[in-house]
């Protein structure tokens, strides 16, 4: 197979350069993104990361910004200089000058990263359309030939059809296994940075939390019991009355019992005889 694959080559068919040439891109792509993810992207983040915490504890942010530019002039030291340089002028505007950057640097992480899965695919397609292309001429070139020669004739052009799918297949195969590996590298490279951020936007920036006064169940239970000794509050003694109503309701209730006492009993006839 693989003398047939040369053969195609020597012939200077279209279809076998153009792979190769999908190919070479995807390489140049991995190539430059191997070396940028490695070298250019990562650094020592647990040193980085012990230096800034005490450095930015102790509040002197000069010195931390010379370390960060002797570290490096991109990722977290670069987005940690932004944060010192926002913090020096407006301590409010810390965590917005941060992810105004990471919005902006984040997406270089991974930038054409994800064209090698769309140059495999590419290369799977026209590897299809050219065994397509060639069983159809196959098929056209069998016609009219005796049963024992269209037999070989058809297996010869079947052959040399599967070829171009066969350098497609391997052309993806090629590209996709460079391209878990990057994905993994840039994965986790974006934690690291994540994590160095955190850490300095906790030290310069750190979240405010909700602050609760002591005592404030009973102030409030202090204002309820003043609204209701108001009267507008409920009584459970009273079963749902105001004690207001309480009051009312006591002289009306004492004069329906004064009232009934004074009646006296009408006498029969047989008492006033």
């Amino acid at each position: 197979m693989l003398n047939d694959i040369f053969m195609m080559y020597r012939n200077g068919e279209v279809i076998p350069y153009v792979l190769l040439a999908i190919v070479a891109v995807g390489y140049i792509i991995i190539f430059e993104k191997f070396i940028v993810l490695q070298f250019v992207y990562r650094i020592n983040f647990e040193k980085y990361n012990t230096q800034m915490k005490k450095m930015l504890t102790a509040n002197d942010m000069e010195r931390a910004r010379n370390f960060s530019r002797a570290t490096s002039r991109t990722t977290v030291p670069m987005l940690a200089i932004k944060a010192i340089d926002a913090y020096e002028t407006d301590p409010m505007r810390v965590r917005s000058a941060v992810s105004e950057e990471s919005l902006r640097f984040f997406p270089r992480i991974r930038r054409r990263i994800n064209q090698l899965p769309n140059l495999a695919a590419t290369c799977v397609l026209l590897g299809a359309i050219a065994a397509v292309q060639g069983i159809w001429g196959s098929f056209h070139m069998v016609e009219g030939l005796e049963l024992g020669i269209k037999s070989f004739a058809f297996s010869s052009g079947l052959s040399h059809a599967l070829l171009p799918l066969t350098i497609s297949l391997v052309s993806a195969v090629v590209l996709m296994l460079p391209f878990g590996i990057l994905d993994a590298i840039a994965w986790r490279l974006e934690a690291e940075m994540e994590h160095s951020l955190c850490v300095i936007l906790n030290i310069l920036s750190p979240e405010m939390q909700p602050m609760f006064a002591g005592g404030g169940g009973s102030s409030s239970n202090n204002n309820n019991s003043n609204d209701d000794s108001q009267g507008g509050g409920y009584s459970p003694s009273s079963g749902g009355m105001d004690s207001d109503d309480d009051m009312d309701d006591k002289p009306r209730r004492a004069g329906n019992e004064s009232g009934a006492g004074s009646l006296q009993e009408v006498p029969d006839e047989e008492e006033i005889i």
